[in-house]
């Protein structure tokens, strides 16, 4: 996993230089019987001579040892490549679903394992079994985090991918497949605007200059509402300032873009919000935009940010956030709010950009490998050992 660090083997040269510095020393050794010693012819020593070459030989195995360990070596066992099953990750959408149906049915026919793309994707036996919420679109985090997931079940298979292709899936640089993978994408030919309704038929848009407008009798469109009317706003915050901040930003963006909010400071039973802001773990739906803020005081916080669940690490106050400081707030909820509701024109990806966007990163099978790097670590110490216990003997 960590190929360079094998240039540490170079350190091999380390006992070896060693080891002939130390046997140019001379020795001083008393002797009380020189007179006794009869004369002999002094024969001169040529070549190099290597003494206790066993420690030598340990000593060199160490260092070759202790730099294959911190590489981190993986064992792969070769495998035919008809041993190769693929792993089927369908985004629920009944676009996707209805064009790809003959290719899913002959995966489960073949016993394959198909899933449904979510944050944590389920496994289906049936292409009847849809989720109960429908992706009509995928963000590029929500990919991410789906296929981080489906890591955990991949063994020597390949991955295909069935989603809707849209720009909103280039807003990571990169993201990251665990396997070799094909990619099935189709575009959405209906090409229809989503928008944000209000009272007295407003409705908000983006527009062809990629420009957020607000306009009455919009006769053009000819999408669907992303919403039912008002926007129900639930802000739950125990700090006072925190929540005069969020109202701020909401009444700017009312302002500006004459969105319509109806906002709670406090939860009210069996009413269903669009957006809630808290500083406590609450439970979440797929239906609803989530703020939670000052997460870093939380002991059990790991989840990630999603297209709908947006963990803050600071409270939303002028001495504590960036964005209340400087006034960027309400750029800030606008933008995720447009997100989420997937006001953006639906541009489809190139293949290249596809092919560029999609990346292998192969994550090692952790239990498969464990046993080697144990048994790495266990002949180190016990060679350590051997190398002490001569040292020690033969005083080298």
């Amino acid at each position: 996993m960590n190929p360079y660090i094998l240039w540490g083997s170079l350190a091999i040269s380390i006992p070896i230089v060693i080891h002939f510095w130390h046997q140019k020393k001379g020795k001083v050794i008393a002797w009380a019987a020189t007179q006794w010693l009869s004369e002999k012819n002094l024969q001169q020593s040529r070549g190099i001579r290597l003494d206790n070459i066993l420690l030598l030989i340990i000593r060199c195995l160490l260092l070759l040892l202790l730099v294959f360990i911190l590489s981190k070596p993986l064992i792969k066992w070769a495998k035919s490549s008809t041993d190769k099953a693929k792993i089927h990750l369908i985004q629920p959408n009944q676009l996707v679903v209805e064009n790809y149906k003959f290719e899913i049915e002959e995966a489960l026919k073949r016993g394959e394992k198909c899933y449904w793309l979510a944050s944590k994707p389920v496994q289906f036996d049936d292409m009847n079994d849809t989720p109960q919420q429908a992706l009509k679109s995928i963000a590029a985090t929500n990919m991410q985090i789906a296929l981080n997931e489906i890591s955990h079940e991949i063994n020597n298979q390949t991955l295909e991918l069935y989603f809707v292709n849209q720009q909103s899936l280039a807003k990571l640089p990169a993201i990251f497949v665990p396997t070799d993978f094909k990619i099935h994408s189709l575009v959405d030919s209906s090409k229809q605007t989503k928008f944000l309704s209000f009272s007295e038929n407003k409705r908000s848009y983006i527009d062809e200059a990629n420009l957020l407008k607000t306009s009455k009798n919009a006769t053009q469109l000819t999408g669907e509402s992303a919403n039912n009317g008002v926007l129900k706003v639930g802000i739950f915050n125990t700090d006072a300032n925190e929540k005069k901040q969020i109202s701020a930003a909401l009444m700017a963006l009312k302002d500006i873009y004459e969105w319509e909010f109806e906002i709670d400071n406090e939860a009210k039973n069996d009413k269903k919000y669009d957006i809630v802001f808290s500083d406590k773990s609450i439970p979440t739906s797929d239906n609803s935009l989530y703020f939670f803020s000052g997460t870093k005081f939380w002991k059990q916080i790991t989840a990630q940010n999603t297209q709908n669940v947006i963990y803050l690490e600071d409270l939303l106050k002028p001495q504590n956030n960036e964005w209340v400081f400087n006034g960027q707030l309400p750029e800030f909820l606008g933008n995720k709010i447009i997100d989420f509701y997937n006001l953006q024109l639906s541009k489809p990806l190139t293949d290249n950009e596809l092919n560029n966007i999609f990346q292998i990163q192969k994550y090692p099978q952790k239990s498969s490998n464990e046993w080697f790097s144990k048994s790495l670590l266990l002949i180190f110490i016990l060679l350590v050992g051997l190398e002490r216990w001569l040292a020690i003997t033969k005083n080298a």
